[in-house]
This record gives C-alpha cells, sequence and structure tokens, in this order.
C-alpha cells in the first residue's frame, strides 16, 4: 500500500482508530465519538494512508485488525496516550492548575513563616496540586525579586523603593505596641506617645522608614527617647516584648500573627498608618496561577 505523507494526522485520527478498533465497527464508533460514520471512515482511511499500510479487514460485517494493524496498534495508543497526556497539561497550564507550574511567593519572615504557609495550605486545596516556593528578605529585596522576574507576588511595605512594580492590592494599617500580658500597661485601651516616656522600647532598625516616622512622631511631642532594643524583623520585636522586655512599636497587620504568644496589642496614639502592597513586576505579565493565589486572598486583611 502506498504511503501518503502529505496527509496531516491529528488526535482526531487516532481516536477514530481506538473506537474502531474496539467496536469492530465504523457506525459503532462514529457513535462513540460523536461524528457521521463516513467521517469516521474518512479518518481511518487517512491515517492507512498515512501510514502506508492496510490496518483493518471485514470479516463477517466487523472490522478485525490485520496483522500490520496488531503490530502497530500498541505505538498507536502510545502515541493516544501521549497526545492526550499533552492536552491536558496543555489544558492545565492555561487554567493555573497543574503540578509542572511553579507559583512563586516572596514574603518577609514574619510572614513566610505564619500566615502564609494556611495561605499556600487553602489555595493548593481549592485549585489542586502544584509547586510552590516561597521566598523570605527584606522589602526592599523582595521589591527587587518581583522586579527581576524571580517572583511572581511579593509583599511590600510603602510606599515603594523600586522602579517597575504593580500594586496588585493595598493593605493599610499602623503602628501599635505590643507588650507581655504582666506589664504595667497591659490593660490600656490605647497608650499615647507621652505614656511611652521612660518605657523601654523594642524598635525596629534604623534602616526601616517606619523607625524614622516613630522618630518624628517622639521629637513632635518633645520626648528624647533611644530604644531599649532593635530587631530586624516584626517577628524579632514581638518576642522579645514576648519575655517582657519592653513595648514593641511594630505594625499592627505583621503583629497581629503572633497573637499566640503571652502579648496584649494597643493602639499608639496619635495614629501612625502604615501601608502595605501585594506587587507584581510590570515587565512580566501574571502568570495564571499567581492571579488565582490573588483572588483566593482577597478577603485577608
Amino acid at each position: 500500500m502506498a504511503r501518503d505523507t502529505s496527509a496531516a494526522i491529528s488526535l482526531k485520527h487516532i481516536e477514530a482508530y481506538d473506537a474502531i478498533a474496539a467496536t469492530g465497527s465504523t457506525i459503532a464508533a462514529s457513535v462513540e465519538l460523536g461524528i457521521s460514520q463516513s467521517n469516521a471512515s474518512r479518518l481511518l482511511q487517512q491515517l492507512e494512508d498515512y501510514l502506508g499500510v492496510r490496518l483493518f479487514d471485514r470479516e463477517k460485517n466487523r472490522l478485525q485488525p490485520t496483522r500490520e494493524g496488531l503490530q502497530l496498534g500498541p505505538e498507536i495508543r502510545a502515541i493516544s496516550d501521549r497526545l492526550r497526556a499533552l492536552k491536558t497539561a496543555a489544558m492545565e497550564l492555561e487554567s493555573g492548575r497543574s503540578r509542572e507550574i511553579m507559583l512563586r511567593l516572596a514574603f518577609p519572615s514574619s510572614l513566610s513563616s505564619t500566615r502564609i504557609p494556611k495561605l499556600v495550605k487553602n489555595f493548593l486545596a481549592a485549585n489542586g496540586p502544584m509547586r510552590v516556593e516561597v521566598a523570605s528578605g527584606s522589602y526592599l529585596a523582595i521589591e527587587r525579586m518581583v522586579a527581576d522576574g524571580e517572583a511572581d507576588l511579593g509583599f511590600a511595605r510603602l510606599p515603594l523603593m523600586s522602579p517597575g512594580l504593580k500594586q496588585e492590592k493595598i493593605l493599610s494599617s499602623r503602628i501599635i505596641c505590643v507588650l507581655h500580658n504582666d506589664h504595667p500597661n497591659a490593660g490600656s485601651r490605647q497608650l499615647s506617645v507621652g505614656d511611652l516616656k521612660g518605657q523601654d522600647l523594642i524598635m525596629l532598625n534604623r534602616e526601616r522608614p517606619v523607625r524614622h516616622e516613630l522618630e518624628a512622631l517622639f521629637y513632635k511631642a518633645g520626648i528624647r527617647q533611644r530604644p531599649l532594643l532593635e530587631a530586624h524583623s516584626v517577628a524579632s520585636a514581638c518576642a522579645l516584648a514576648a519575655q517582657g522586655l519592653g513595648i514593641a512599636l511594630v505594625g499592627e497587620i505583621i503583629a497581629r500573627e503572633y497573637a499566640t504568644l503571652a502579648l496584649q496589642f494597643i493602639p499608639l496614639e496619635p495614629e501612625l498608618p502604615v501601608a502595605y502592597a501585594l506587587i507584581s513586576g510590570e515587565k512580566f505579565p501574571m502568570p495564571k496561577a499567581a492571579s488565582l493565589f490573588l483572588q483566593s486572598i482577597s478577603d485577608w486583611a
């Protein structure tokens, strides 16, 4: 049988072969595939022309595989399986639900060890398995990771310091006082800057903009006070406060993640607002998985 390699072979040809081999009839195969009998016969003929061999002979009103058909059957079915797997993988990639997709997140350590594992767990439960990478770093490092395409979504403090970033979701917060349950001021409804005069304070290091904002607040109130302890993360500041070492002045949205510690969270007056944002890179289209993750945490804060 002459071979015609000009014909384009597709998954439809393979599916037609599978159906005919299983049913022994182009009529039954057409019903199974939801196509006409003539279409099923045409697909089989095109496949045979492409391969250059007859795959079926008619015996007693039933199509039986030829010797060549029996030998090629496993190969054709293997192609069918691979094509179906390819189609499934493509659909999963398009929908953002695939083990082959890596969702890359970047959050400060104070969140990557508390809130983020819970959010990721809920996300995977709702969207199916996929690979997730959670990176940690300073806010500036996170901005650079996202801007350079090393992370799909990141968490940063506003205002942003790096170009090439988009604010996908803004999270508003304020500075609060975090202190041990046994602290003399633990029962206060609020604490003013004046109330903090003479107290042992725990503040974030001088590289943080919030540190300068707090110092300006104290300066405006006529108070000159240096912190007893400096911390490089909200997690560290809360842990120090939980040991009764002083009053930590930190952002509420992150500090609340440590509510299981022996701590009280008291508003600072006057209010000092802080804002954070979930960010993506302007130069890189947001992957479907990242969009799904963003939707899954829409009610956060």
